[in-house]
């Protein structure tokens, strides 16, 4: 008979974390391709994109600063 499974979060604290980590590469890319658009056409809603997309990454980057942690904060307590 199988043993029951260990009380936990599982890979959900760990799936969770690459996620944000992909978010965050993402809004890091899209900064940087508005912030070449605004090199090459002059155009300034590109600026104004690429400077929403910092402050996104920024905010994704606080966001996974609060996870460490969040593996303990899952599993029950005994």
């Amino acid at each position: 008979m199988p043993s029951p499974p260990a009380p936990g979060p599982g890979p959900v604290a760990a799936v969770h974390r690459v996620f944000i980590v992909a978010a965050l590469a993402c809004a890091i890319v899209y900064a940087g391709w508005e912030a070449l658009e605004l090199a090459q056409t002059g155009e300034i809603l590109a600026g104004a994109r690429a400077v929403v997309a910092v402050s996104v990454a920024i905010g994704i980057a606080v966001y996974l600063r609060t996870l460490r942690g969040l593996g303990a904060k899952l599993t029950p307590r005994e």
